[in-house]
């Protein structure tokens, strides 16, 4: 004959509030495994390790956790055309308009590695003045950016890297908020770039950033105070306006020809027109600038 053992009491059930955390603690969970399990196909994919410029997986997988909420989360980032982005080396070209922080290309590289099919980890070419300072300049490196020299950006393109370059550069942090998605003139050394490497280059408009911190000031003494080429001055300070982003990707353009000065101004200049014409284009198809 055998005791009888009363059944153990059921557990009771999570309250609400324990269920909210778990589930986001799960979640959260979730989106860092998948980051790192991107990040190393997408690594995978130059022949050349990415840690030889600065790069560090773990920092780079928690970076990515942060920017990936900013993404989903916060500036709910609609990509378009992504789906057009080239295997094997490739240069983006993209308008810049963000003026405290990088977010326009925090946006791009985070949409590549999460969306991309297959994930690509985008090196984004940083002013050299901005790569140098001690905190903003490392934490980029981590992540994968690297200082935009021409031989840098060639060396990731040879080694089937993909970049991103803004060719309006640093005047383009100046641009004030009536002037907004008016194009500033492009510098030349990414044609020569994508010339001397045969690299397909894809434009990037970039809808949103503009609205996320308009700025009021860019005093000059600021900027030899902080050492960096501009200093924008907005109401937000350093966080954002939760302005809408919208991303299109448009069709890779090849580059062809002599890098004489003739040829690379053609060049320079055709790529300008087509990355106008997706800005304006992004711009007809937006209804609201944060909904």
């Amino acid at each position: 004959m055998t005791a009888f053992s009363p059944a153990a009491p059921p557990a009771p059930a999570p309250a609400p509030a324990d269920a909210g955390r778990a589930s986001r603690v799960g979640a959260g969970a979730r989106m860092a495994e998948r980051i790192r399990a991107r990040l190393a196909a997408a690594a995978a994919l130059e022949t050349w390790p990415p840690e030889r410029f600065g790069f560090r997986y773990p920092t780079a997988a928690r970076l990515f956790a942060v920017t990936a909420v900013f993404h989903r989360w916060y500036f709910r980032v609609e990509a378009h055309g992504l789906e057009s982005l080239p295997r094997g080396r490739v240069m983006l070209v993209a308008n810049h308009g963000s003026h405290v922080l990088a977010w326009d290309g925090a946006m791009i590289v985070t949409s590549c590695l999460l969306d991309g099919e297959p994930p690509r980890l985008v090196h984004g070419m940083g002013d050299h003045r901005l790569m140098q300072l001690p905190i903003l300049g490392r934490v980029a490196a981590r992540i994968g950016a690297v200082d935009g020299r021409r031989q840098t950006c060639q060396d990731l393109l040879q080694a089937g890297a993909a970049v991103l370059t803004f060719p309006e550069g640093v005047a383009a942090l100046d641009r004030r908020f009536r002037d907004r998605y008016r194009l500033r003139p492009f510098g030349h050394g990414f044609v020569h770039v994508a010339l001397a490497t045969a690299a397909p280059i894809v434009p990037v408009a970039v809808i949103g950033a503009e609205e996320e911190a308009p700025i009021f000031a860019n005093p000059r003494w600021l900027a030899r105070l902080l050492g960096t080429p501009v200093a924008p001055l907005a109401p937000t300070l350093v966080v954002p306006l939760p302005a809408k982003y919208r991303l299109w990707f448009g069709a890779p353009i090849h580059l062809r020809g002599p890098a004489t000065p003739e040829v690379v101004a053609r060049h320079a200049a055709t790529v300008r027109g087509a990355l106008e014409d997706l800005v304006r284009r992004g711009l007809d198809a937006r209804r609201h600038t944060f909904f």
